[in-house]
């Protein structure tokens, strides 16, 4: 078995829980750059299957595979339409004071 493969695996299973995607693409805007949100959405949506988010989405395939690639920058617009069918959201609160 190639080296990494048990935790990709369980990455991939654990991805497809709404939950457990919405902490991990949190955890990336958390991080304050936006390659780590689009890699955090690339990796959410390659497990739940592109072509079934674009026929979801009305959004292309190619579409997506660009705007989730390391050049990508996708609209709010569609990021919303992408999380909508993941049963995400995105959400503004206060932020914390110390």
């Amino acid at each position: 078995m190639p080296k990494g493969t048990r935790f990709k695996d369980y990455l991939n299973d654990q991805l497809k829980s709404s939950k457990y995607a919405a902490h991990y693409i949190q955890a990336a805007i958390e991080e304050n750059d936006a390659d780590y949100f689009i890699q955090a959405l690339s990796e959410v949506v390659r497990v739940h299957g592109v072509a079934d988010l674009a026929e979801k989405t009305g959004i292309a395939r190619q579409a997506i595979y660009q705007m989730t690639s390391s050049e990508g920058n996708p609209t709010l617009k569609n990021v919303n339409k992408i999380l909508e069918q993941l049963g995400l959201e995105l959400t503004v609160r206060v932020k914390k004071t110390s």
